[in-house]
């Protein structure tokens, strides 16, 4: 078993308890929607009421994004003296002409509201910072962390762990990994490169040399790519042909089928 734990984001509260047990795809904690928001013309622009309504660029029902101008004040002469320009993306709700408000209804995307549980297990730790779930379905390592959370079925370069092969690694990298998390003894800037262009998901890797580790944080990475430990090979090559999830954040190997 690992325990797995799992950040909780700010504004996050969690809907499990010490011993629950929970599912994958379960939501474990939840944020609440955002109020609507107002921006008031009649302040915004030092206007009458009856001066503010004249001023708006968007009315109910309009789309707005961030940086869209909602509200122009011009002179006699028709030259702007002042505007409003919109921060949040969202729907005009309405205009309330006694308040001189507007009322908007921000974009948000449900699944943002969410934290989903990514394994099966028991929450053994549960407060305001993180949630905590034994699992049999991950694997947590302390190595080095590169790249952005991706998911692939596991591929197990053997000939890097052969004594006659491992020194030609990047040569045995071919299309066998198209589609693939990558696990090979040792990883290089090369390596991740061809396998890249190849079409490679990801690289799990026993040694990273500092050098390399530098390289491939300037060039700013996508790919995921987890450095493991000896000890947890082993485990790794379990899910050989498995689909798994590099999560890059919480240094997790997870098993998704």
């Amino acid at each position: 078993m690992t325990t797995l734990p799992i950040d909780l984001p700010e504004g996050f509260t969690s809907l499990v308890t010490v011993g629950d047990r929970v599912n994958p795809e379960q939501i474990i904690a939840r944020k609440d929607s955002p109020k609507d928001e107002i921006v008031n013309i009649m302040e915004g622009l030092n206007l009458s009421r009856s001066q503010a309504k004249k001023t708006l660029k968007k009315n109910p029902g309009d789309q707005i994004h961030a940086g869209d101008v909602i509200a122009v004040k011009k002179n006699f002469f028709g030259k702007v003296q002042a505007k409003i320009t919109s921060n949040i993306s969202g729907i005009v709700l309405r205009y309330e002409r006694d308040t001189g408000n507007l009322v908007v209804r921000t974009n948000q995307d449900a699944s943002s509201l969410e934290l989903i549980s990514p394994v099966a297990g028991t929450v053994r730790l549960c407060n305001n910072k993180e949630i905590v779930i034994e699992t049999a379905d991950a694997l947590v390592s302390n190595g080095v962390a590169l790249g952005t959370t991706g998911e692939g079925t596991l591929f197990v370069l053997k000939e890097s762990f052969d004594d006659a092969g491992s020194d030609n690694a990047l040569y045995y990298l071919d299309n066998r990994v198209v589609g693939k998390i990558v696990l090979a003894r040792t990883l290089s800037p090369d390596m991740l490169i061809k396998g890249d262009s190849i079409g490679a998901k990801g690289f799990l890797g026993i040694s990273l040399s500092n050098e390399d580790i530098d390289y491939m944080q300037q060039k700013k990475i996508k790919l995921p790519v987890l450095e493991i430990s000896d000890e947890l090979v082993s485990k790794v090559k379990e899910w050989e042909n498995k689909k798994i999830m590099v999560d890059i954040a919480d240094k997790a190997i997870i098993l998704r089928e």
